[in-house]
């Protein structure tokens, strides 16, 4: 039987399992199994087999794998792209370029590649210490972006409006140790930029023609100086030029960066001056965009991303490229109260017309973050409508329904 390895899945990562199960593929699940890492008994009762193994090492994990015999090797997560490309490099099996694992997984250094290329990028400088602070924010100028070289989901991203905003916000980020998932994020830092414009997430995958985009979602986006992702559609609401140039430059950007198989999640802003990138990912989307994907375009890319890795040439044999069949859409949850104990009114919210989802996190009962990153959310829902303005009405009905920080929750 055909096998794939799925390393350290999580967020989106977590439907690789069942994309495997609807290919008939059997899943085998690599984990450190610690502290975030913790794969729930739901996800490893899923699984072929689940291996425990230090995944952030590429030998450790090729070891693992030639033991269990997969034909693929699949990054579950963001910071497993470099360890499982050179993985599967090492036992002959299909793989990214470990320069392009590299780059998608480096923000300093693929700006450095594209800008090479003379495709458009922000302003950007690498910070690793107090010393290349002025200097960064001679070369960005103001206002600019501070953000780890290597983070996800919003980490000690935030907007700085002054040199003495910068420097407090750098070494602090430079001090601090941020862990997640067993990677250590913040230690070198990238000022670029700040971009005027709209925000939108770009969903695409690898095939025999190289790069293409299968959907485009618009982002939106919490109050700065922060860049909480609180919210996400398909298909964004562009005309047709506007998407096209989107698509022409990201799809530019993923051949640029030597992405070859798989699929990709890229985000970027619509400025005055056309489209300028904010991150190129090898790895599905979060957020549950690939869900609105496939709700709204009958596309499945954790079943590409499957395909892709084990070699398919077309990993979209039974997808045919169309308009969005309906709108999607997702909101996130938050709450001003420092410790949550849950949500009343869900029963309520399934009963709407268009549901799919709704799902309270793990803070009841304990503190909950303040509200600079993906930690601080507490919830989302999911609706489906043929029209934006019905998907705005169920999600904000939604939101009206459901009473955060009640003391008696309603299942």
């Amino acid at each position: 039987m055909t096998a794939v390895i799925v390393v350290e899945p999580a967020s989106s990562g977590t439907a690789l399992i069942a994309a495997a199960a609807r290919l008939g593929v059997a899943a085998h699940v690599f984990s450190a199994d610690r502290a975030e890492r913790v794969v729930p008994p739901e996800l490893r009762a899923a699984a072929a087999s689940f291996t425990t193994v230090d995944t952030a090492s590429a030998n450790a994990v090729a070891a693992a794998a030639r033991a269990v015999g997969a034909d693929a090797i699949v990054p579950g997560f963001e910071y497993t792209v470099r360890s499982a490309a050179e993985a599967a490099a090492q036992l002959g099996l299909p793989h990214l370029p470990l320069e392009a694992a590299t780059l998608a997984r480096d923000k300093y250094q693929s700006r450095k590649r594209l800008a090479d290329a003379g495709l458009a990028v922000p302003r950007f400088a690498r910070i690793t210490g107090s010393q290349d602070i002025v200097a960064a924010a001679s070369l960005v100028g103001f206002p600019a972006v501070l953000k780890p070289v290597d983070g996800c989901g919003s980490q000690l991203v935030t907007r700085v409006d002054s040199l003495q905003e910068l420097r407090f916000m750098a070494e602090s980020a430079m001090r601090a140790v941020v862990v997640d998932m067993g990677c250590k994020i913040g230690q070198a830092l990238l000022l670029e930029q700040y971009l005027e414009g709209p925000e939108y997430s770009i969903e695409g995958y690898i095939g025999p023609l190289g790069p293409r985009v299968v959907a485009v979602t618009e982002k939106l986006l919490g109050p700065e100086p922060y860049f909480v992702e609180m919210g996400h559609v398909v298909e964004a609401p562009l005309t047709p030029d506007r998407r096209a140039t989107l698509v022409a430059y990201v799809e530019a950007v993923a051949k640029c960066i030597g992405l070859t198989l798989g699929v990709f999640h890229a985000e970027a802003r619509i400025t005055r001056d056309g489209p300028v990138l904010i991150e190129m990912a090898a790895r599905l989307g979060g957020d549950r965009i690939y869900r609105l994907v496939e709700l709204s375009k009958s596309i499945s890319l954790p079943d590409v991303m499957i395909r892709g890795h084990l070699g398919d040439v077309v990993p979209t044999p039974d997808c045919k490229e169309a308009l969005a069949t309906c709108v999607s859409g997702v909101k996130f949850l938050a709450t001003s109260a420092e410790r949550f104990a849950g949500a009343a009114g869900i029963q309520k919210v399934r009963a709407l017309p268009g549901f799919q989802e709704v799902e309270v996190y793990s803070h009841i009962g304990g503190t909950v973050p303040q509200l600079t990153d993906f930690r601080g959310r507490v919830g989302h829902v999911l609706f489906t409508a043929s029209d934006r303005p019905t998907l705005d009405f169920r999600l904000a009905e939604a939101l009206r329904m459901l009473r955060l920080d009640q003391s008696c929750i309603d299942n």
